[in-house]
């Protein structure tokens, strides 16, 4: 049994978090799985931009901590460590996968859930969104990347308040802390808004959306001279594709006229 789907809508690829009785929340074989079809999605190449949801009530409640409780019952420190190593796939996935991941977020996205959703690059949120860093609530410190994610996402004020105080956010807040790109009413409508944004991502020259998304998530740890570098080495190559060619071409032509 597989707790990810994988359907194709034309270039974009619909990953579906499903592990619905749980609320989706992340075990090591679903996050497993997740990869996996993100893995799939990445290697056709008419694939060219990717959206993440969860079914049911939920896009994920957080962690499984039956799961990972079960597997760090012998106290062993190699063990924690290759949980959140495994877990941490999830992320690193999603981070520095060639295509453009856009979330559909419904109901609970918590923990994380939440740290999911930080690793997407743009994301889509029904207004019964819920967002919470429920880690301290939990005895658990922030995971899956919230501590380096959200203070990029909102400042590291309110991203101390979220991690520190554990109060769950509306889809509203989150929206003016800029989590959430955009906010519809129903989860259907996230879902279908989601899709749109892929389909226009998956417009671009996919080369393209690659190289930049990597230069932007680059940039957040890098000096402006490093980043320099890298833009420069992306945008020769860039500068020289077809497809660059073409749109200068065209926008000469239109000058000229």
């Amino acid at each position: 049994m597989s707790y990810a789907n994988l359907e194709r809508r034309g270039a974009v690829a619909v990953i579906t978090i499903d592990r619905e009785e749980r609320l989706n929340a992340l075990g090591i074989e679903l996050v497993e799985d997740v990869v996996a079809a993100l893995r799939d999605a990445e290697a056709e190449a008419a694939v060219h931009a990717a959206v993440l949801v969860g079914a049911g009530r939920a896009f994920s409640s957080g962690g499984d901590l039956a799961d990972i409780g079960a597997r760090v019952a012998d106290g062993a420190a190699e063990a924690r460590l290759e949980v959140m190593g495994s877990l941490h796939r999830l992320i690193t996935g999603l981070r520095d996968s060639r295509l453009p991941v856009v979330a559909a977020v419904h109901g609970p996205a918590y923990g994380a859930g939440f740290s999911t959703v930080l690793a997407c690059d743009l994301v889509v949120a029904a207004r019964d969104a819920r967002f919470c860093q429920v880690f301290v609530r939990r005895n658990l410190v922030p995971d899956l990347g919230s501590a380096w994610l959200l203070p990029r996402a909102v400042g590291i004020q309110a991203a101390k308040e979220l991690m520190l105080l554990g109060e769950e956010i509306s889809a509203e807040e989150a929206h003016r802390l800029g989590v959430v790109n955009r906010i519809v009413e129903t989860p259907e409508q996230a879902l279908a808004e989601a899709v749109a944004l892929a389909e226009r991502l998956a417009a671009t020259a996919p080369a393209t959306i690659a190289m930049a998304k990597d230069l932007i998530n680059r940039g957040q740890s890098s000096t402006l001279e490093d980043s320099l570098r890298h833009e420069a080495h992306a945008q020769a190559i860039a500068l020289g594709t077809d497809e660059a060619l073409a749109a200068m071409r065209g926008f000469v032509d239109k000058s000229a006229r």
